[in-house]
């Protein structure tokens, strides 16, 4: 696997990235399938982080996921925070069809002092349920942030309601065979899904395309989400400007990825993700953004970090009108 990473980089910083990206992902597959079964008591933990990443994560949202059986029943329990979006996500274990149900916090009764609870699983209820049908194998919880580092953050705990929990199974030799060959698997699809559409973006650079549902579901994506990206290749002194007039919507961003759709380093303040709480818009709400490597010392830049290829995607959540064109020019600097 090491060696088609390597083969399918168009530059040297993505081959660096490529061996990273492996064991990111190895070391998630580990934690799903082994630390973490569905037979054991739920537990959160984190598929993609400031350190692990895949498809396309956002650095302003905080991922949540819990293995769960399907013929079982769960109760989450927490506090709404105050971010401008919290979703819940039942996923199967498929290529494609993946999303079960989903349920975002403006769907969720609420009380009054912010806490909330949340079935899971089981007979079908009128409110505050998410169904996990007959083949459901994880909930995601996804936590957009306006300010990751200072924001007030929601809180989740989960208990197994029925059947009652048992002590976690000790590890044997047949699961840990099964767990490789599920490895195994997960990283095959994650490392070909990757590649196939970074290829697909490349092959039209430096416009904005429109991300169809089928991919967003393979790409076990936030249903209310509607993505665009771009495939950003530059020559040195260049930038990609973009000219973008956002509908009103819950939260929406512009982030840059590399070839494995990784958010770059953000933890010390990179400028890789400008959102709607902070960028700075022109007369008539238009939004100009400068994609590259040199700093333009005012307005909205991303970042690049001297790179000159780099995939841009731009997202929204429950957009209330239809999402206009972002416009993008290749500019001298």
């Amino acid at each position: 696997m090491g060696h088609d990473l390597l083969a399918s980089a168009p530059t040297e910083a993505d081959r660096a990235d490529a061996l990273r990206f492996l064991l990111r992902q190895l070391a998630y597959r580990e934690e799903q399938f082994i630390e973490f079964p569905k037979t054991a008591k739920p537990e959160f933990f984190l598929p993609e982080s400031p350190t692990r990443k895949i498809f396309a994560d956002c650095p302003d949202t905080i991922y949540r996921q819990v293995s769960v059986d399907p013929d079982s029943v769960y109760e989450i329990t927490g506090t709404r925070g105050a971010s401008p979006y919290i979703s819940f996500t039942s996923y199967r274990a498929a290529v494609e069809d993946r999303v079960i149900a989903n349920l975002h916090d403006g769907e969720l009764e609420i009380a009054e002092d912010g806490t909330f609870t949340l079935t899971v699983g089981g007979p079908e209820q009128k409110r505050n349920w998410l169904g996990l049908g007959t083949d459901a194998a994880f909930v995601v919880i996804r936590e957009y942030c306006h300010d990751r580092e200072s924001g007030v953050k929601a809180t989740f705990e989960i208990d197994r309601l029925q059947p009652e929990a048992s002590h976690r199974p000790e590890l044997s030799a047949d699961s840990m065979a099964f767990a490789l060959a599920l490895t195994t698997f997960g990283l095959s699809f994650s490392n070909d899904a990757t590649i196939a559409l970074s290829e697909t973006l490349q092959a039209r650079p430096n416009v904005m395309n429109e991300a169809a549902a089928a991919l967003v579901s393979e790409m076990a994506g936030t249903p209310h989400n509607h993505y665009q990206l771009c495939y950003v290749k530059l020559e040195p002194s260049q930038a990609l400007r973009l000219e973008l007039t956002p509908p009103a919507c819950r939260y929406w961003s512009v982030h840059l990825n590399n070839w494995w759709l990784e958010s770059p380093e953000f933890r010390d303040g990179q400028s890789v993700c400008i959102n709607d709480s902070q960028a700075l818009a022109e007369t008539g709400g238009t939004v100009i953004m400068l994609v590259g490597p040199d700093d333009p010392s005012s307005g909205n830049w991303l970042d690049t970090k001297g790179r000159t290829e780099m995939i841009l995607l731009a997202r929204y959540l429950l957009p209330e009108s239809e999402l206009p064109p972002i416009t993008t020019e290749v500019i001298s600097i």
